[in-house]
């Protein structure tokens, strides 16, 4: 049984590539306030 087309299948490749970039930026940027976050209260 194929699983079931979604309406991102059908997007063109920048915007995946712009969706994938996106999420990469943002879990980056969550993981630095987390680690910037630790340092403060470590030092603190």
């Amino acid at each position: 049984m194929p699983a079931p087309r979604v309406e991102a299948d059908d997007a063109p490749l920048w915007r995946r590539l712009l969706w994938m970039a996106a999420l990469w930026v943002a879990s980056i940027s969550v993981l630095g306030v987390v680690a910037y976050g630790i340092r403060f209260w470590l030092k603190g």
